[in-house]
């Protein structure tokens, strides 16, 4: 295990097949404020955060850095850039998460967070990313 944050492992943000090469170097496809950001959620919400699972047997293997030529996801989706992470929060509906976070939109701004995706395109999950734009509020994205 290699922690890159308080309550996250690194092959949380990687799939298996980056972990498999790179091992602990994994981490420089990573944005350091996406970690920080899925640290926040971690720590707002005090429940755990779910991005990938694959290492601990689950399903989930794309849900954070996603490699360029993977069928998952837009051609120039913020995953491949590693400013992009789908999750779930124990005890949240993904709609009551997105709610919460712009009835508290300055704060999670503050934490980094500048796009979520909208629930019609991710009604099980929680796409977060740091893309940069030019507007003062969390922009909503459908793709």
């Amino acid at each position: 295990m290699i922690k890159i944050r308080p309550n996250f492992d690194l092959r949380e943000f990687v799939p298996p097949s980056v972990y498999d090469r790179f091992g602990a170097r994994s981490r420089w496809f990573l944005d350091p404020r996406m970690l920080d950001l899925a640290q926040f959620y971690r720590d707002w919400f005090d429940s755990p955060v779910t991005v990938n699972n694959w290492h601990r047997g689950g399903k989930y293997t794309e849900r954070g850095f996603r490699l360029p030529n993977t069928d998952t996801g837009a051609s120039l989706s913020q995953h491949k850039f590693g400013r992009a992470f789908d999750c779930t929060i124990e005890g949240y509906t993904a709609d009551e998460v997105r709610q919460i976070i712009l009835d508290n939109e300055e704060t999670f701004i503050n934490a980094g967070l500048t796009t979520l995706e909208s629930g019609e395109y991710a009604p099980t999950w929680v796409h977060s990313d740091l893309r940069s734009h030019k507007h003062e509020r969390i922009l909503i994205v459908s793709p």
